[in-house]
């Protein structure tokens, strides 16, 4: 099928056009601005010799010309290849390689990290930097966009061609380019919105009053899940610059801006809520807090200072969007169920937990988690043989995690397959005994390994305290005591280790667990 590449912007500038779209630290821009902008970066990207279907990549901190580039080249069939800001550049350079990008658009913040790797970049032909002290090799953002067009290019393409490549969120080994086709992509908007508008009870659909909140990186999930389903109804967007964490500054802004609705990783609720209470009176003012994988106690918390205006959910980059949610009314309808992350999230989704031959298990039993959408139904870019092993047969795509799905449809997550842990006395799942240790209020993030020794695995705790605590072994004594009323006994951890420095990726959102383990061997921890 032939559809209008981007066509749903248009509709929605022609029905907001005069209203701001869009605002961050670089200004703000009307629904036709941005859209203005947007047209003239991808025409003048073509007048630089790019060509339909060329791969081009972003790699920025948050920033309104972000969301330009989001609507110029899916606009001109530039299939957009989403950087995350947490690699390292020769990680960058090898999927620069394996895409064949033509083009690099980067944030001059990531200037010498470019400079220094540019010579290995096989296909790149054209680099262009945002922002100031542009470099002499470089083109400037600025020149090529004013060299554009403003007008709709109204482009027809196949929904099945490649619309972005968007990666793996990379907490082992390389990312994996998946492949968002128009058609996918169509889907994902139109499943969030579904689920933006049936959040719980007593709360509205999206509407043009709404403003939305992006302080997690724009290129990964707070853009993919919450971007145009405002945009589409009208809602402006809040660009928090997301170089640093800054809860204070998040909890100033969503209070100054009046904002409603923000996307965020489980591991920065907490800092976000310690905010709240020290400093924060917004409740009242959000409506939609969309988290990714929160504690019972984060959630009860979440409810005492902002009040019942949370669903968490579980999902993956290739699935594209959660493919679960549980709302705060679904959880107070049944005790325990607080702890799962949801039902389907739209009737686009299915789930099914299965056995190592793909095979539905029961109600109850612990499996693989296996999901079926619009949204999974794609490929890695020119990666077969891991494409194929991303499969169960009947199209069934396997996030490689761990869980089970109670009577009532409620899937429990336990935690990634390879991650869990083999003891003597049986299987441990490092987020179950993670989620523990978080329960106590010293414990701004935390990871958990098994490291080998002589009688096999043992659990290991690696804490990562609040700012104004100091580690001791009376404090860990206290921490293991109150996980303990949360854990089977081969569940708790044989000790725990303090750290400075946890190893997470995009800001805190994923633990390394591969690289803790690492760090504690090498410490003799």
């Amino acid at each position: 099928m032939r559809i209008e590449a981007g066509g749903y912007i248009n509709r929605a500038v022609e029905k907001f056009g005069h209203r701001t779209a869009i605002s961050g630290p670089q200004g703000s821009l009307s629904f036709t601005d941005l859209n203005g902008n947007g047209n003239q970066i991808g025409s003048g990207l073509v007048r630089s010799g790019l060509a339909r279907g060329d791969r081009v990549a972003v790699l920025s901190y948050n920033r309104v010309e972000v969301a330009e580039l989001w609507i110029g080249l899916e606009k001109h069939n530039l299939v957009r290849v989403v950087m995350h800001s947490h690699f390292d550049m020769a990680v960058h350079v090898a999927t620069l390689n394996q895409v064949e990008a033509s083009a690099l658009i980067f944030d001059t913040r990531f200037t010498a990290m470019v400079d220094a790797h540019r010579g290995n970049l096989t296909t790149v032909k054209l680099l262009v930097a945002i922002g100031p002290n542009r470099p002499p090799w470089a083109e400037s953002y600025e020149a090529v966009r004013d060299s554009g067009n403003p007008h709709n290019p109204c482009l027809d393409v196949d929904e099945e061609q490649p619309s972005f490549l968007q990666l793996t969120t990379g907490t082992t080994g390389n990312p994996k380019p998946w492949i968002a086709t128009f058609r996918s992509w169509r889907s994902v908007i139109q499943a969030n919105a579904e689920h933006f508008d049936t959040f719980g009870e007593g709360i509205p659909a999206i509407t043009h009053h709404d403003v939305n909140l992006h302080f997690h990186p724009l290129q990964w999930a707070t853009g993919f899940q919450t971007l145009f389903p405002y945009f589409l109804r009208g809602a402006r967007t809040v660009l928090l610059d997301d170089e640093v964490f800054d809860p204070v500054a998040i909890v100033r802004t969503i209070a100054e801006e009046k904002v409603t609705g923000l996307f965020t990783p489980g591991p920065m609720l907490t800092p976000i809520l310690d905010e709240v209470e020290k400093h924060g009176d917004i409740k009242g003012l959000i409506r939609r807090l969309m988290v990714f994988i929160a504690t019972p106690e984060q959630l009860n918390r979440t409810t005492k200072l902002l009040g019942p205006v949370w669903a968490h959910g579980f999902g993956s980059t290739e699935q594209g969007a959660p493919s679960t949610r549980l709302t705060h009314t679904e959880a107070a309808e049944k005790p325990g169920r607080i702890g799962s992350v949801g039902r389907v999230i739209s009737p686009y989704h299915e789930i099914r937990i299965a056995d190592e031959r793909g095979g539905k298990v029961a109600h109850g039993e612990v499996g693989e988690i296996i999901v079926r959408s619009p949204m999974s139904s794609s490929s890695y870019w020119k990666m077969p043989e891991q494409t194929a092993n991303a499969f169960f047969p009947g199209d069934w795509f396997r996030p490689r995690d761990v869980g089970y799905i109670d009577a009532d449809g409620f899937l429990f997550y336990l935690d990634r397959a390879k991650d869990c842990i083999t003891t003597a006395q049986g299987i441990v799942y490092p987020h179950t005994v993670e989620s523990a240790l978080q329960t106590h209020s010293a414990v701004a993030n935390c990871g958990v390994v098994g490291i080998t020794n002589g009688n096999g695995q043992e659990i290991v705790g690696a804490i990562l305290l609040k700012s104004e605590t100091i580690g001791s072994d009376g404090l860990a004594a206290e921490i293991l005591a109150l996980a303990k009323s949360h854990l089977k006994s081969h569940e708790v951890p044989a000790r725990l280790v303090f750290i400075k420095d946890l190893p997470t990726v995009l800001g805190g959102a994923k633990v390394q667990r591969d690289v803790l383990q690492r760090q504690l061997l090498e410490a003799g921890s």
